[in-house]
């Protein structure tokens, strides 16, 4: 499966998808030109792992 076609099963951007696969480190089974290639386990370790999500906005500091 490539990016795309995990961020389509999964209903995310392939940013996102991109990410959760390096923060997880998982490795692609193969290239296929400039495309990786990830194996459907790839799949299921993102789907059970939660992102981080975004980070909290700073809170302006309180003027004087």
């Amino acid at each position: 499966m490539t990016i795309a076609e995990i961020a389509l099963e999964l209903q995310r951007k392939a940013g996102a998808v991109k990410m959760q696969l390096v923060r997880n480190k998982i490795k692609p089974i193969a290239y296929a030109g400039p495309t990786a290639i990830y194996d459907k386990s790839a799949l299921e370790a993102i789907r059970n792992v939660p992102g981080k999500g975004r980070p909290p906005k700073a809170k302006p500091e309180a003027e004087k």
